[in-house]
């Protein structure tokens, strides 16, 4: 491609344009490597200050980083979880034009402490159900989910959470609706566990999100936590 030396907008502008158009078009791919400044210059008939110019905006911007001693790559992409808003990880990532998909990792009744009890309304030591799910946005692990539900759910054990959205059976099955919930977000570190689950290195900096779910009368659903790779997700709260 050749760009117009005598047009008004500088080079490095419209080499930029350029550039993002091929990612936001998926010619330039998440996590793909650009070719050295020297190469991108030749090909785009421009010197090589002109490149690294353009570069240098779209790094500001986040579409490309440059990793020290490997070069200069496309960002991954960045997925968006809307918390103003109540939905489920299957409906956020519906919107986004992405495909949600669960695996679980643990289903168990056990005995609730004091502080659990009284987020969920219910007893110290009355039995809870624990629901622990990896979640994958197009197959790629973002998210560990960690809810404990008050026993009245505990049918849910014989739900296949895999293929069925929670929020749905929840409304089918047991007419509770999910209208509103309370969430503190915090940074925290993998375990080697969460590590190996999200494909990252032990003492990684994710975010850890803490909710308190409420149905249509104001009763607790269920107490959380979601650890979510913030490398890969941009929250709205």
């Amino acid at each position: 491609m050749v760009f117009d030396k005598n047009c008004v907008t500088p080079l490095y502008v419209q080499l930029k344009a350029e550039l993002m158009n091929r990612i936001n078009n998926g010619i330039l791919k998440s996590g793909e490597q650009l070719p050295p400044e020297l190469e991108m210059a030749e090909n785009f008939s421009v010197s090589v200050v002109t490149v690294r110019s353009a570069v240098n905006e779209l790094v500001k911007e986040g579409l490309i980083e440059k990793k020290r001693g490997k070069g200069t790559f496309v960002s991954n992409t960045k997925y968006k979880r809307d918390y103003t808003k109540i939905q489920s990880f299957s409906d956020s990532c519906r919107a986004m034009g992405s495909v949600a998909g669960s695996r679980v990792l643990e289903m168990k009744l056990e005995k609730a402490d004091s502080s659990l009890a009284q987020k969920l309304g219910v007893n110290s030591g009355d039995r809870v159900l624990y629901i622990s799910r990896l979640r994958t946005v197009n197959g790629e692990p973002m998210v560990i989910e960690k809810n404990y539900f008050p026993e009245r759910f505990a049918d849910l054990l014989n739900e296949d959470l895999e293929k069925n959205s929670l929020f749905l059976i929840l409304q089918e099955k047991y007419g509770v609706t999910v209208t509103k919930s309370s969430k503190e977000v915090e940074i925290a570190r993998t375990t080697s566990e969460e590590g190996k689950l999200l494909n990252l290195s032990k003492n990684y900096p994710i975010l850890l999100v803490k909710s308190v779910a409420y149905d249509q009368f104001d009763t607790p659903v269920y107490v959380g936590s979601q650890a979510i790779n913030g490398e890969r997700f941009t929250l709205k709260i």
